[in-house]
């Protein structure tokens, strides 16, 4: 650190950008020596600390994200990292425009001091968040740019298919959404262990390494709608899922379109569950065994046959 200076506590939401991009941010800063303050996983009380705060127009999800940033605010940490999203370093590839301006959120918010916030601009490329956002987040601190290429997180190459686990028996179902909604247990409902609990295999479109960010051939302009179209494609086409369930937050716009896109579009079935903040588990918990029973084979009758 410039002089000598002790590091500062850096707080990072755990939220958005830090299931985004695996935890890049949150990596790097540990690797530059400084200390790292993560939000505790999305709980209600972090929930309605944001939805008491933000406008109701605003999705789902940057509801949860101004809870998580007021949590880290009242636990005295010196900075809060919250990068501005530019776009893709393709220049035809872009965020949805609330998570490009996340900073600009919290600042209108009044959710912490401006001065608190470091929001270095990030663009992204096919395998996450390209280096000049760490270069410029590391020199908001006082470090060095030789420091901060020692410690840039590692790049890791895109797959071309989802990593399925092959096993006998039971139904496969690929999940698809924004890593932010299907990792984020409290948002998604707690949807994979619900699927575990009905014998179903789960594979989510983040368990495989990223593939290519931001897709070509979609036809889309936002990032995570093009991924999840190009997820879906993928599981679509692949023999061993048996079923999709496409995680749509209320009040995404894009996801909206996309939804309606995908329902015409994919072969398999394919469940849409719209995840809100009332957070009620009996309608999602219904329509789950609904879309698993209506997967599973219905055994042969005694005497006649199966249908």
């Amino acid at each position: 650190m410039v002089g000598g200076a002790a590091p500062p506590r850096v707080g990072v939401p755990r939220s958005i950008l830090h299931y985004e991009f695996d935890g890049a941010i949150a990596r790097f800063l540990r690797a530059l020596g400084v200390e790292v303050v993560l939000s505790p996983p999305t709980n209600a009380e972090i929930f309605r600390t944001g939805k008491r705060l933000v406008i109701d127009e605003l999705c789902f999800p940057i509801k949860i994200f101004v809870g998580h940033v007021a949590h880290l605010a009242s636990q005295g940490v010196d900075r809060i990292a919250i990068p501005t999203i530019v776009g893709h370093v393709n220049d035809r590839v872009f965020p949805c425009h609330p998570r490009s301006r996340l900073p600009d959120i919290v600042r209108a918010l009044g959710v912490c001091d401006a001065d608190r916030l470091l929001t270095p601009a990030f663009r992204y490329d096919r395998e996450g968040l390209a280096k000049g956002g760490f270069l410029a987040l590391a020199q908001s601190l006082g470090i060095s740019e030789a420091a901060a290429e020692r410690a840039l997180p590692e790049r890791r190459p895109t797959r071309q298919t989802p990593n399925v686990p092959v096993a006998p028996g039971g139904l496969t179902i690929g999940v698809v959404g924004h890593p932010y909604v299907v990792e984020d247990r409290w948002a998604s409902n707690q949807l994979v262990g619900r699927l575990e609990r009905l014998d179903c295999r789960v594979v989510t479109d983040t368990a495989p390494t990223p593939i290519d960010y931001a897709p070509e051939g979609t036809g889309l302009h936002f990032a995570l709608a093009a991924r999840t179209v190009r997820m879906t494609r993928v599981f679509d086409r692949d023999d061993r899922i048996d079923g999709i369930v496409f995680l749509l937050p209320f009040n995404c716009g894009p996801d909206g379109d996309v939804a309606r896109h995908l329902a015409r579009t994919t072969s398999k079935p394919l469940l849409t569950l719209v995840l809100d903040e009332l957070q009620s588990s009996a309608g999602l918990v219904t329509r789950l065994e609904a879309f698993i029973d209506l997967l599973r084979p219905v055994p042969a009758a005694a005497g006649g046959r199966s249908t």
